[in-house]
């Protein structure tokens, strides 16, 4: 569960990765050729990922027409779209292009027609993509120690993967930056979990998701590939 192979590159682009909503243009053939073996790489296990080129995206995007859609079973959980789908953003950040995770900025009932949405399928977002200028990677996050209860250093002394994880996770992106989640490391794993109250919980499952493929790329970077198991309350990674 939640396996994918991992590319070097998108350790990089985590630190680089950047919201955008301000294109210089869609991708060329090249770029969305790239991008389309991505995505049927990450389209497993409940989750399909398609590219769409034409209407779908609001005002609120502009300079480009092109998005993915994060397709997903009923029953698959929302971890998975998270998942895969940060594993799509990572790939065109290391190309060089611009994404920007999407939940309300699309037409859904442009997209629905557009996937021929089945009954037992879901669409929570979609992802724009484009051409844009090089932004500085400036994200406001919560304070380390208030989402593990640890230091960079007290996390070092525990392992440089889970060291990696953590910080990785932590730069991952969320519905309005809320970072709905909680993160502890030990010895053997690294746990994502859902705290006690979350402000968008309709994001907050495919918001882990996210931050769970960045706690795998991170573990990668040391040479340590990541296995998540469900556990009570959220997922467990060991490496």
């Amino acid at each position: 569960m939640f396996e994918l192979k991992l590319e070097k590159s998108w350790y990089d682009a985590m630190y680089r990765r950047s919201s955008v909503r301000t294109y210089t243009g869609a991708p060329d053939k090249e770029q969305l050729d790239r991008l389309g073996v991505l995505c049927r790489k990450a389209s497993w296990q409940g989750v399909t990922i398609r590219m769409f080129k034409g209407p779908g995206l609001k005002n609120q995007i502009k300079g480009t027409d092109v998005y993915a859609v994060i397709i997903a079973k009923q029953n698959a959980p929302a971890e998975m779209e998270g998942f895969m789908g940060e594993a799509l953003v990572l790939e065109a950040t290391a190309m060089g292009l611009g994404t920007c995770w999407l939940g309300a900025g699309f037409h859904r009932d442009v997209v629905s027609r557009n996937v021929n949405l089945q009954n037992d399928e879901r669409i929570n977002c979609v992802i724009s993509i484009g051409k844009c200028e090089p932004k500085a990677f400036n994200p406001k996050r919560r304070e380390l120690e208030k989402i593990c209860g640890k230091t960079e250093e007290q996390l070092a002394a525990i392992g440089a993967w889970q060291k990696e994880a953590v910080m990785a996770a932590r730069i991952a992106p969320s519905a309005v930056n809320m970072q709905p989640w909680k993160i502890t490391a030990d010895g053997s794993s690294v746990t994502i979990e859902e705290p006690q109250f979350v402000l968008y919980k309709k994001y907050a499952a495919l918001d882990r998701g996210i931050a769970m493929l960045h706690a795998a790329v991170g573990a990668h970077h040391v040479g340590r590939e990541a296995s998540w198991k469900k556990v009570d309350g959220g997922y467990a990674m060991r490496a």
